[in-house]
């Protein structure tokens, strides 16, 4: 029976846990739920964003749904808020921050960042 894994939080850290679950787990349905734009990008590159390395937050490299979908077969839900986890039903509430329309996902395992 195929588990669901459920991430909340993006970035490097999301990102990474994903990855690494996908090794331990082929047949798993893992989905990231990030509420910005960006699923991930290379987190140790802010440095160079803040100081005075990058002019633009868009030269920091990327990691795109699409890629981490072809690669690693995630479902990654980008402007999807978690607004409510439901612990004893194993459900968390989302709203799509592109339609402001709320639905259920049900999870076996949840992953906090």
């Amino acid at each position: 029976m195929e588990k669901t894994i459920v991430i909340i939080g993006g970035v490097a850290g999301g990102a990474d846990i994903a990855a690494g679950l996908r090794k331990l787990d082929e047949n798993a349905h893992i989905i990231l739920f990030e509420k910005d734009e960006y699923s991930s990008y290379a987190d140790c590159g802010s440095p160079y964003y803040s100081g005075d390395g990058m002019k633009e937050r868009e030269e920091l490299p990327v990691t795109t749904p699409a890629i981490m979908k072809d690669r690693f077969h995630i479902d990654i839900r980008i402007k999807n808020e978690v607004i409510e986890i439901d612990r004893s039903y194993k459900t968390v509430l989302i709203k799509s921050r592109k339609t402001d329309k709320t639905y259920l996902q049900p999870y076996d395992i949840l992953v906090l960042l």
